[in-house]
Formats: C-alpha cells, sequence, structure tokens
C-alpha cells in the first residue's frame, strides 16, 4: 500500500507575540503589548516608541490573529478641548466608522472623531443595574451615550438627560438613542454642561460624572443639581482611593453641601501608579 505524506497544515498564531516571533527583532518581542482594544470591527492598540517602526507589521499581524477586522489603528495623545485621543491607521481600511455592540445595545462610533473605552463595559453595567424604576438620570458628559442608552434599555420607567460638548459625539448620540429605540426616555442636548444646567430648575435622582480628568472643576453644579439624597457616580483621576474620597468630601463642604461616600474603586489605570476612580457620592438631605 501507498503511502501518501501530506504537508502539515499552518496553525493560527496563538497570540500576538507568537504571530510576531519571525517579523521583529527577538529583543523587542518583550515590548509587544498583551492586551489591546477590540471595538466593533476595529482594533485600537497602544504601541511604544521602540515598536512604531514595526507597526504595519504588528497591525498585519493583528489582522491575522482577527480576519473580521478591518482596520488596526494605534493610540496617539490626547489632544484638544474634547479630549480626542490622535489615531494612525497602522492596517486595513482608513474607514475608522463602526458598530459596537455591548451589554444588548449598538454604538455607531468613528474612532478617530470621539472617545470610546470598551474597558468601562463593566462599570457602565454596575451602574445600570443600579437604577431604580421612576429615577430621574443626569448624564453630564454623555459621550456617544454608553451610560444614557444602557440605563435606558435597563429600565424602561426612567427619564434620562444626556448632555454633550462635542458636535462629533453629539451626532453619534443622536444616532445611538434612535438606533436603540430610547427616544422616548433618553434627550439628548448639545452644549457645555454647565451652561446647560445654570438655567435648570429639575433636580436628578442619580447623575454620571465620567469626565475623569476634569470632573471636580463641574463637582458645584452637579451637586446644585442632584435632590438630596440622590447619588452621584463620580470619576475621577487620582493615585489613592483614600486621599481623593477626603479631598472631594472637603470640595463638597466648601461648596456647601454634605456627601458621603458610598462606594469606590480603581476602574482602570491610566498611568503607574495613577488610575481612573469612581466615588459614589451620596448627597445628604
Amino acid at each position: 500500500m501507498e503511502r501518501i505524506a501530506f504537508e502539515p497544515r499552518p496553525t493560527k498564531p496563538r497570540s500576538l507575540r507568537e504571530a510576531l516571533e519571525n517579523k521583529i527583532p527577538r529583543e523587542l518581542l518583550g515590548l509587544i503589548p498583551s492586551s489591546y482594544d477590540l471595538i466593533g470591527d476595529l482594533i485600537l492598540i497602544e504601541l511604544p516608541p521602540e515598536l512604531e517602526r514595526y507597526s504595519r507589521v504588528i497591525g498585519e499581524a493583528l489582522i491575522q490573529l482577527h480576519p473580521r477586522v478591518k482596520s488596526v489603528l494605534a493610540k496617539g495623545e490626547t489632544v484638544g478641548a474634547y479630549r480626542i485621543r490622535k489615531t494612525t491607521v497602522i492596517a486595513g481600511s482608513q474607514d475608522t466608522e463602526t458598530i459596537h455592540r455591548e451589554h444588548g445595545c449598538v454604538y455607531k462610533l468613528d474612532l478617530r472623531k470621539v472617545f470610546f473605552n470598551p474597558r468601562f463595559s463593566g462599570e457602565r453595567l454596575r451602574v445600570a443595574n443600579g437604577v431604580k424604576p421612576g429615577e430621574e438620570v443626569l448624564d453630564m458628559f454623555a459621550g456617544i451615550g454608553p451610560f444614557s442608552i444602557l440605563i435606558a434599555k435597563k429600565c424602561p420607567s426612567c427619564k434620562i438627560t444626556a448632555i454633550e460638548l462635542n458636535p462629533e459625539a453629539y451626532n453619534y448620540l443622536v444616532q445611538n438613542i434612535r438606533l436603540n429605540k430610547v427616544e422616548k426616555q433618553v434627550t439628548a442636548i448639545h452644549g457645555d454642561a454647565r451652561e446647560v444646567l445654570r438655567t435648570k430648575t429639575r433636580r436628578f435622582d442619580r447623575i454620571i460624572m465620567d469626565l475623569p480628568h476634569s470632573s471636580i472643576d463641574f463637582l458645584d453644579i452637579g451637586l446644585d443639581v442632584c435632590r438630596d439624597g440622590g447619588l452621584i457616580h463620580f470619576y475621577i483621576a487620582a493615585k489613592s482611593i483614600q486621599e481623593i474620597s477626603e479631598e472631594v468630601e472637603e470640595r463638597a463642604r466648601e461648596l456647601g453641601h454634605e456627601v458621603d461616600v458610598e462606594f469606590a474603586r480603581e476602574v482602570l489605570e491610566i498611568a503607574p501608579r495613577r488610575y481612573t476612580i469612581v466615588l459614589d457620592l451620596r448627597k445628604k438631605r
């Protein structure tokens, strides 16, 4: 009987590092990021300077690992009044608009024009699961709407006011409200939160202040429009939960309010020993 030798089927790399083993110098393999963000059919990755000259090779390897991905983008610095992260397409299509799915919601966005962090997914779910029927919710810095829309889906009897300053993000916010069929629950407002709320007499049961690098500058207006007994989900960049909790409580007192920190945790590490921290602030009666 004649024996036929078959060529072994090439195996798909199990990791980005494995996919790059013969494509970049061995001494640089240790610098390959162990994680990256998959947003719709896009990948967003942060590369150290030493790997920038190999960015196209790295991008092509990521598409090999994830065949359904159309574009790979490298993170740059965060710039401008809207704090948009610069990105560069390192492989695939120049079309960076996508549809991202999260917790049963769909979000249309363009990573070149708006900020979106999929690593906040668990935090968004935590907040949405805590909302009670009939609450009036304010999303002060709504972005493309991931907090507001998820809350509307989880709590059909709730009313959410979503404010966004960036015109590009506001445009996607309006589209996403329609895509998720929550027009009756979510009201989108384009403008600066302080200016929008300055003339409002309405008070809210729950407020989301997701602007970590500037939220402390808006604490006064957030407290002013929060009902007594209401809850503020306050996100801030800091090194220590204890230190920032004390600082925020003291700042609230200076503004003529009393708050209790009911819950606190590090949501994301944004730099060595620096985190995005959430403080759930209960405004005292």
